[in-house]
């Protein structure tokens, strides 16, 4: 297979605080990614928020139970096979919404020219929580999105779980940079 182009690489840490919902905020990145501009909130960061899906368990385009929600309420994208077999996986893929507006207000999606493209998704769980419901909320949501790739992101996330990215991975988390506080 082919390794296709890594286009951005985010770490995604979790910064919930006292809220219900958990909120991540990207803190260092690789590359550039121009949509990532479009989402970029009043205080300068990059937020998503990790929430079931409310198609989950719905015969609708088999969708994911998890999706990563956007600033202006974008459906960044819908992790696919975040959990196996009602299992916590360790990682996850998806992909842009592939249309042109969204939402009832039809509000432009930044991501329809990009999306061809895939994501990959390492979940990382705190290990030292003490309850249930925060071992399984991730602390650290590392994002890869790959030129080009939706139509074999799935294989692509096959490939990671069995290491063929490490090294890509590390090299990529080396060359990251910490996210400063400012608008884009």
């Amino acid at each position: 297979m082919i390794t296709p182009n890594i286009r951005y690489y985010a770490k995604m840490e979790d910064c919930t605080g006292s809220g219900k919902i958990p909120k991540y905020v990207i803190t260092t990145e690789a590359g550039y990614y121009p949509p990532m501009e479009k989402i970029t909130g009043r205080d300068g960061k990059v937020s998503m928020y990790l929430q079931v899906s409310k198609d989950s368990g719905s015969k609708k385009d088999n969708a994911p139970s998890m999706k990563l929600q956007a600033k202006n309420s974008l459906n960044f994208t819908g992790l696919k096979e975040y959990f196996i077999n009602g299992k916590l996986s360790g990682y996850a893929y998806g992909y842009p919404l592939a249309d042109k507006n969204y939402s009832k207000d039809k509000k432009s999606n930044p991501f329809f020219e990009y999306r061809d493209d895939g994501f990959l998704f390492i979940i990382h769980q705190d290990k030292t929580a003490t309850t249930t419901k925060d071992q399984i909320k991730p602390d650290i949501i590392e994002l890869i999105v790959l030129e080009g790739a939706k139509v074999l992101i799935a294989s692509y996330c096959k490939q990671l779980m069995i290491g063929g990215f490490d090294e890509a991975i590390k090299a990529l988390r080396e060359q990251a940079k910490r996210v400063e506080t400012q608008t884009r």
